[in-house]
């Protein structure tokens, strides 16, 4: 199967299983024009809500109830599905992207793919079904500044997943410490591709970006700008999954302070 026809499909699909079909084989012979989805086409359960101030993830002191934790990670699944038609919007916006950058894309959309069938699993095993709750459109708000495979890479790889560095570990300690066991290895797998995803995203930042410009400074430019470095950091900052990723130092401590 051709990329740009499995990314029209996650795009257009309105079953959650067409979203998550994963091709056998998978080739970039005819990528096409670009093409722009406004919005993905989604399941009837599955639209996207306006989010209110009340409708926030459970605070960490609730997570003894399973109740609570099936409520986190239902958010985490809507954020990994976000995922998934934001990289298939940008294998269809960027056709004539390196091949070296459309086949890791296609990697990681994959993993993210995997994500939201374990979060859906065991959601399940909690009792809650994926869309039973309000899903919203998040990533979504940034695609119209995504108008370059740099573009993506600063805000998808290097602010939104970096941040889940953070987040993964936080949220899996917390469940762990409840004693849902099955919740925090599930985090800790998040947490591995997401290490992963995010070392693809500063690899293909520098091997993007002009000679003239430094690494942090293409990162800025190239960020939405509704966006900053402080959006690649959680609450609890988690230096050493950074370095796993080959994120150096000096940036390390630009997002710490920043």
């Amino acid at each position: 199967m051709e990329l740009r026809d499995w990314a029209i499909l996650i795009l257009s699909a309105d079953q959650l299983e067409d979203k998550l079909f994963e091709p056998e084989t998978l080739t970039d012979q005819t990528p096409g024009l670009p093409l722009l989805f406004k919005e993905p086409i989604r399941p009837p359960s599955m639209g996207f809500s306006k989010r209110t101030k009340q409708e926030k993830l459970p605070p960490f002191h609730e997570h003894g109830s399973a109740d609570k934790r099936a409520i986190c990670l239902h958010r985490f699944a809507g954020h990994e599905l976000l995922a998934v038609e934001i990289m298939a919007q940008a294998l269809l916006a960027f056709p004539d992207a390196p091949k070296h950058f459309r086949k890791g894309l296609a990697h990681t959309l994959k993993e993210e793919q995997q994500h939201v069938r374990l979060y859906t699993q065991r959601m399940q095993e909690m009792g809650l079904q994926f869309g039973d709750l309000p899903l919203y459109r998040h990533f979504w708000l940034h695609v119209p500044y995504l108008l370059s495979p740099l573009h993506y890479v600063s805000a998808m790889s290097l602010t939104f997943e970096m941040a889940n560095l953070d987040f993964a570990p936080q949220y899996g300690s917390s469940f762990a410490k409840y004693g849902d066991e099955k919740s925090a290895a599930l985090m800790k797998k998040i947490l591995s591709d997401e290490i992963s995803h995010v070392a693809f995203g500063y690899s293909m930042l520098r091997k993007l970006k002009g000679s003239e410009e430094s690494d942090w400074d293409a990162y800025l430019h190239n960020l939405s700008p509704f966006l900053s470095p402080k959006r690649a950091k959680g609450f609890l900052f988690a230096e050493e999954n950074r370095k796993k990723a080959g994120i150096p130092e000096t940036w390390i401590e630009k997002i710490r302070i920043a």
